[in-house]
């Protein structure tokens, strides 16, 4: 396994910026927008969030933040969210099971997507002008944005707990385990089903940026790396992660997000610290110190010079450990060499 560690906890991680004011309950999400310095953040709270980050009139690691948009047209938790392309419109997936499409440039949204329970993931399928949905409700949907009328219906066999596209691959992860991969250019059924690798219920999924595979993080502190070649398959391999050596502790991986250049990627966990990992050398190439609540979420941005962080309480430990800490939103000023392969 990959060696871990647990650093002694910190209120804050020198040089990174709080974003504000955030949202008042836990941060299910943050996602940056392609093609501007846009950062969303949906919430327990029942809102979505826009903020603009700017390093105008700032010295050289610095950024400013402002928000733009708080909505609150979603009766119940939001869940997930995805960024249009041209970073015009945000589409968010909620808990009272309607997918809404945000018109950021005139504040306004509209009600895109309907499910029969939860919508737990929501991704812009950008050749094709389509969002997908997954949810609870054990489907997959695949709604034209300019029509709130499903185009596909897919039935999974369990509800969809992450998923994620890229591209023209979208990689789902269920409650029983299953992960089914889809080319969205044929929406009938997958290209390929199978069991995860990894014991415990997954948690998060992400595709590879090259889109030849992908990674799952489970509750029970391990990541697994899959590859959808089969002739690759020499190289999958599952490694330990967020545990406390001290004391055996066991804490759940809640989030994976990949830079896109470099193909390195984040894990972000229960334990309330963030990684960066080299999957093809299998070594972390940074670690970060401990902080005072889970990492419920996190995202690179295009360019991969900025990572956003949701310090936030994940439930873990149940009602008694709330509000030990407010939720806070971070972004954090990329070095290159915390990032970049060391074979590079």
């Amino acid at each position: 396994s990959i060696p871990s560690h647990m650093a002694d906890t910190v209120q804050s991680i020198v040089g990174d910026h709080q974003v504000g004011p955030t949202p008042q309950d836990s941060i299910s999400s943050v996602k940056f927008a392609g093609s501007r310095d846009l950062l969303a953040a949906t919430s327990w709270d029942n809102s979505a969030s826009v903020y603009q980050y700017s390093r105008e009139n700032h010295g050289p690691g610095e950024l400013g933040s402002q928000r733009l948009l708080q909505s609150e047209d979603h009766s119940l938790p939001v869940l997930t969210c995805c960024f249009s392309p041209d970073s015009t419109k945000l589409a968010t997936g909620s808990l009272d099971k309607t997918g809404r499409l945000w018109d950021l440039e005139r504040n306004h949204s509209t009600v895109l997507a309907k499910h029969e329970q939860a919508i737990k993931g929501i991704h812009w399928i950008d050749s094709r002008n389509m969002v997908v949905t997954g949810s609870w409700d054990r489907t997959l949907k695949y709604w034209p944005v300019n029509m709130n009328t499903a185009m596909a219906t897919v039935n999974v066999k369990e509800r969809v707990y992450a998923m994620d596209v890229v591209g023209d691959i979208c990689v789902v992860a269920c409650a029983d385990r299953n992960i089914h991969i889809f080319d969205v250019r044929n929406l009938s059924a997958p290209i390929k089903t199978h069991q995860s690798p990894l014991r415990h219920q997954i948690r998060t999924v992400a595709m590879f940026p090259n889109q030849q595979g992908y990674a799952i993080g489970s509750i029970e502190g391990r990541v697994h790396i899959q590859h959808l070649n089969e002739a690759d398959g020499k190289k999958d391999f599952a490694f330990k992660c967020h545990r406390d050596v001290s004391n055996q502790d066991i804490y759940a991986v809640n989030a994976i997000c990949f830079h896109k250049e470099y193909g390195t990627f984040c894990t972000a966990g229960s334990d309330g610290t963030f990684n960066y990992w080299d999957k093809e050398a299998k070594q972390r190439l940074k670690g970060f110190p401990r902080l005072p609540n889970s990492i419920t979420a996190c995202d690179f941005n295009g360019s991969g010079d900025v990572f956003a962080y949701a310090v936030s309480y994940d439930w873990a430990k149940g009602s008694e450990e709330q509000n030990k800490q407010a939720e806070s939103i971070w972004l954090h000023p990329v070095v290159q060499n915390e990032v970049r392969p060391k074979r590079a």
